[in-house]
């Protein structure tokens, strides 16, 4: 904390002058011992422009990253190929930096529509098997699971997201691969992808810029 504290200050006119800018920053944190910034500006001539700014500050910026791109977080995760994107979250949910994959695929789950949690739902089923789903899900649903049937969008949206949490920790001590299921899934879906935290999402960022 003290060195985020410390290397923040030192780069405080620059951040400080950002939106004035007109760029968007999206996370702030310490990222490989740097300074890890994520923004995104409106035009080419705002980026070189916070650019100038942190050169005058120090010219090697040896302690910071800064990931400035021109566009929008939500123009940059639509416009993704779904493997990037994937690529991206896997990272993330594997990241010992972001809350974890339950807290995460909770987060996900319940800003998704019906159609999208029964697909969820129904991806973890065919990866890590209905018994699996059974014991962490239990209620009604265990019974459609064990006689091996799907779950159905209505179905889906009886589940709170609380219990993805449950799921996610049980899958993933199963099956480890769980995470590349579930991270192939969000792929398609973009704009949920959105609602993850902004210290998640600049780590799915961060990862499809170097994929």
């Amino acid at each position: 904390m003290a060195q985020l504290d410390e290397v923040k200050s030192k780069y405080r006119t620059a951040l400080e002058a950002m939106p004035q800018q007109g760029v968007q920053v999206t996370h702030v944190g310490m990222q490989d011992d740097k300074l890890y910034v994520l923004a995104f500006a409106p035009t080419q001539e705002a980026k070189n422009a916070v650019w100038n700014q942190v050169k005058a500050i120090d010219s090697t910026y040896s302690d910071l990253t800064l990931d400035i791109r021109v566009g929008s977080p939500e123009t940059e995760l639509n416009s993704a190929p779904p493997q990037t994107l994937a690529t991206g979250l896997a990272a993330a949910f594997k990241s010992d930096q972001t809350p974890s994959f339950g807290n995460m695929l909770s987060g996900l789950f319940g800003q998704s529509d019906p159609q999208q949690k029964a697909g969820l739902l129904n991806s973890i089923l065919g990866s890590a098997g209905p018994g699996l789903l059974a014991s962490a899900l239990p209620g009604p649903l265990a019974n459609i699971l064990k006689s091996g049937g799907s779950i159905s969008p209505e179905q889906a949206q009886q589940i709170p997201a609380e219990s993805l949490q449950n799921l996610a920790d049980h899958a993933q001590k199963a099956n480890p691969s769980i995470i590349d299921t579930v991270s192939g899934f969000y792929s398609q879906h973009p704009k949920v992808v959105q609602a993850l935290g902004a210290g998640a999402l600049a780590m799915v960022m961060s990862h499809m810029k170097k994929s």
